[in-house]
């Protein structure tokens, strides 16, 4: 092996240890040790008044600036294979008044989701934030990563301008509001439940498919 190789193979050893350290603390000293509650429970009332239009999903509240939504995304479309038939996946950015901190995203969320290419480019949207540092909601930013990525600029922001897209950045800041949700990820399982990861995602997944199932939590 050239040292070159040997250098490189090191350095990619190293990343996937700090990523792997950097899960591990945030689960350790973020949501174990925090005092926060991991899994919430909505009476009977909560659940009837629900601004979420279906029953048959598992909701993800994502941020385009979250780094653990970028690290599970994957094993939630996997997860997804394992759930009952009829039952899906719908990811809603989180959204707030103003779009502040991890709600920045909303907007970018909506029309790519509107146009029909948002997991097309939920990867490369990921990287762009997390990986490349771009503030993708500063729109001179925005419109030349458009164009990088062959998006057309002007259908982007027609889009953007829609009423569709506003209804559904209403709808993400209605979803994230009632639920009082300002943390991502976050999981609503049966308009009922309010889930935060506290395990390593597959356990994790296995209590969700409880709650989903079993309408009652998978002890760890």
């Amino acid at each position: 092996m050239s040292r070159k190789l040997l250098y490189f193979f090191i350095y990619t050893l190293f990343i996937c240890l700090l990523s792997i350290g950097c899960t591990v603390a945030y689960y350790q000293y973020v949501v174990l040790d925090s005092g926060a509650e991991s899994l919430i429970q909505m009476d009977e009332g909560k659940v009837s008044n629900s601004p979420l239009k279906d029953s048959d999903v598992l909701v993800e509240i994502m941020s385009y600036g979250c780094h653990f939504c970028a690290i599970n995304d994957k094993a939630i479309t996997e997860l997804e294979t394992r759930l009952p038939q009829g039952v899906r996946v719908v990811r809603l950015h989180l959204e707030n008044t103003g779009s502040r901190g991890l709600a920045r995203y909303a907007r970018l969320f909506a029309t790519l989701q509107v146009m029909g290419i948002e997991p097309q480019y939920r990867e490369k949207v990921y990287a762009a934030i997390i990986d490349d540092n771009k503030d993708l909601s500063d729109n001179i930013i925005l419109n030349r990563w458009l164009s990088t990525n062959s998006i057309d600029v002007e259908k982007y922001h027609a889009v953007e301008a829609s009423q569709e897209t506003t209804d559904l950045i209403k709808y993400m800041n209605d979803v994230s509001h009632y639920y009082d949700v300002s943390a991502t990820p976050a999981f609503i399982v049966n308009k009922r439940w309010v889930a935060f990861q506290d395990r390593d995602f597959d356990k994790f997944g296995d209590h969700l498919l409880s709650l989903l199932k079993n309408n009652k939590p998978l002890e760890q």
